[in-house]
C-alpha cells in the first residue's frame, strides 16, 4: 500500500469534516462507513496513525483478501440505511465509524481506487478519474477527493447532497470495492 497516498489521506482528515445535516437526518438516508483494522498491525505496516480503531481484523489478514476472487476485505463497507433511492435536494449522512480514513466519493463510473498497490492486488484495476485531480503543491501528490470526500475515522462525517437526478456511484478511493449507488429522482 502507498505510505504516501495514505499518510496524504490521514493529513487531510481534519479538513473533511462537515456538519451533520439535518435534511440528512430528516430523510433518514445514513451511510455508516466500516472497517475493522487492528491497530499495532496497520501502524506497522503503513505507519503511525493508519488505524485508530479497536478493530480485530490484522494487516495480514486484509492484505490475504485483496486479490481477484476476494476483492477486499468484507469489513471494509458502506453500511446504507433508509434506502438507496432520494429526492433531488435530500442529503445523505455519512458517518465512518471504522479506524481508517476513507472517501465517499461519486464517481461517473466505478472503477479503481488511487492507491495502486491496491489496485495491483485486485487484478489491475484501473484508478477511477477522479484520482487524477490533485491538490496543487501538495507532496505527496494528493487527490483533491481525499480532501473534499474523506471521512475522518471514528465519527468524521460527511454530508453528500447531489445536485443531479439518476444513479450516482459512491466508491471509497482507498478501498475501491467499498462502493455503493444511490438513486436520486
Amino acid at each position: 500500500m502507498s505510505k504516501k497516498i495514505v499518510a496524504a489521506g490521514l493529513a487531510l482528515a481534519a479538513l473533511t469534516l462537515a456538519p451533520y445535516s439535518a435534511n440528512a437526518a430528516k430523510s433518514g438516508n445514513r451511510v455508516r462507513v466500516e472497517d475493522r483494522c487492528e491497530q499495532a498491525s496497520f501502524d506497522a505496516a503503513i505507519g503511525p496513525g493508519t488505524c485508530v480503531g479497536n478493530g480485530t481484523t490484522t494487516f495480514d489478514e486484509f492484505l490475504a483478501k485483496l486479490n481477484p476472487v476476494d476483492f477486499g476485505d468484507h469489513h471494509w463497507r458502506f453500511k446504507v440505511s433508509g434506502g438507496s433511492t432520494i429526492k433531488l435536494g435530500q442529503s445523505i449522512s455519512v458517518v465512518n465509524t471504522g479506524g481508517e480514513f476513507h472517501t465517499f466519493t461519486d464517481v461517473a463510473d466505478p472503477a479503481g481506487g488511487c492507491v495502486p498497490f491496491i489496485n495491483d492486488a485486485l487484478g489491475g484495476l484501473v484508478p477511477a478519474p477522479e484520482c487524477s485531480d490533485l491538490i496543487p503543491g501538495s507532496d505527496p501528490p494528493t487527490p483533491v477527493a481525499f480532501a473534499t470526500t474523506g471521512v475522518t475515522p471514528l465519527g468524521g462525517t460527511l454530508t453528500v447532497t447531489p445536485t443531479t437526478k439518476g444513479t450516482h456511484h459512491y466508491i471509497c478511493l482507498i478501498h475501491p470495492w467499498m462502493l455503493t449507488d444511490v438513486t436520486v429522482k
